[in-house]
């Protein structure tokens, strides 16, 4: 479950990835009663319903998984939520999408201190699965690989390219070969994939504000601050 709304004084608009990678919105009557069973984001839920008049009723729904959130890997769990929402429309079906984001919720519940790399990970096959794939080891037009020695420019329609000395942002060959094989363990290679999946979203999903990247990028500057604050 991605999202939920009042939908009545007793029922709740539900907004569901199902495990075809479909996206399904579904009413859920009597949830808020006494004796419903709870619904809640980052659960997985076995259910059933009756489609009719392109939303679907739930029947029955009982809880499978929990992935047990917080801090940091909270907030980045409900910017993985937005970018689902942006990127499939009700009743679309994008093949891979439910693995990719089942293996990410599953790595911010296990590996919390590896956000970073889980969400250039999940950003970059959701893209993929989307039809924007990004080759971090290959120049796109031409199809020549990523020269360690050389920079590039990025644009989103395009892939890399060698950067001209006019190129407003240029990348090292070197940091786009390891973002290519998901090694972030340097600050560079973590700078410049945040920066070039940011763009290729923002191009991609429209460029209206993403919520939950704000206060993601918020609760990081808290915590920055409060750790320098902490060795002044």
């Amino acid at each position: 479950m991605i999202r939920r709304r009042p939908y009545s004084e007793t029922s709740l608009l539900l907004e569901l990835l199902t495990s075809d990678s479909r996206s399904v919105h579904a009413i859920y009557r009597g949830a808020k009663r006494q004796h419903a069973v709870p619904i809640d984001l980052f659960c997985e839920y076995s259910m059933s319903w009756r489609a009719r008049m392109g939303l679907v009723t739930l029947r029955s729904c009982e809880l499978e998984t929990t992935y047990a959130l917080s801090d940091e890997a909270l907030y980045a769990g409900l910017y993985l939520n937005e970018l689902l929402r942006r990127g499939i429309h009700e009743n679309q079906q994008v093949e891979r999408v439910y693995g990719i984001y089942s293996d990410a919720l599953t790595r911010l519940n296990d590996h919390a201190n590896e956000l970073e790399k889980t969400l250039r990970v999940f950003e970059r096959k959701y893209l993929s699965a989307l039809g924007y794939a990004i080759s971090f080891d290959r120049e796109q037009s031409s199809g020549h690989g990523i020269d360690a020695a050389i920079n590039y420019a990025f644009e989103p329609r395009e892939g890399f390219c060698r950067a001209s000395e006019s190129s407003s942002n240029q990348y090292s060959g070197r940091v786009l070969l390891d973002i290519s094989s998901d090694d972030f363990h340097s600050e560079e290679s973590r700078r410049v994939a945040k920066l070039v999946l940011r763009q290729a979203l923002d191009h991609h999903l429209g460029e209206r504000e993403i919520k939950a990247r704000t206060l993601l990028s918020a609760k990081q500057y808290r915590d920055a601050a409060s750790e320098t604050t902490r060795y002044d």
